[in-house]
């Protein structure tokens, strides 16, 4: 069984209705030939790298579809293609041998996991021992203030220590003469 992507793009100023009625004359000449149809992205509008036949945008379209052994099924798609008024660009890409090789890499990297895991696990280990064996690092100075000013912790003693009375003489009572 042989996999493959259809992108094409519709010109632009084409109605959302005559826009889904290609994409349904597509899937139908797909469906006659054999082609079971697997997934379609609808992007919508979207501007081109350069224009094409006038126009700076398009209205994309993939399709991706799985035939059994008859080619003649593209030839055929890629005619009806070429001679739609509607669609300004059309390509078709066979991507069963990249899902094979996707397959087989995600094989090989599930086989792998376990292996990469215990030896993340046993770094995290190595590195909690020696965090537990080193001595502790001095914490760093804090830079000096200019002279003439009182050190940090000391102005904020200070300025508690100045509202304090303030707020005493506040709320006490005033003296009887």
């Amino acid at each position: 069984m042989r996999v493959y992507e259809l992108g094409f793009i519709l010109k632009p100023d084409l109605p959302e209705q005559e826009a889904q009625e290609s994409l349904e004359n597509v899937k139908q000449v797909l469906a006659s030939g054999g082609a079971s149809v697997d997934k379609v992205d609808d992007w919508g509008k979207r501007p081109l790298a350069y224009r094409v036949h006038g126009f700076w945008s398009g209205h994309y379209i993939f399709i991706q579809y799985s035939i059994n052994g008859d080619r003649s099924l593209n030839r055929e798609l890629e005619r009806r293609l070429r001679v739609s008024d509607h669609v300004i660009k059309y390509m078709v890409v066979r991507i069963d041998e990249d899902l094979k090789r996707l397959a087989k890499a995600q094989a090989r990297r599930a086989k792998r996991q376990p292996v990469l895991d215990a030896k993340a696990a046993a770094r995290a280990a190595e590195a909690e021992k020696a965090k537990a064996k080193a001595p502790g690092k001095p914490e760093p100075e804090l830079p000096s203030p200019p002279p003439g000013e009182p050190e940090p912790a000391e102005a904020a003693a200070a300025a508690e220590n100045s509202a304090e009375p303030a707020a005493a003489e506040a709320s006490a009572p005033a003296p009887e003469e």
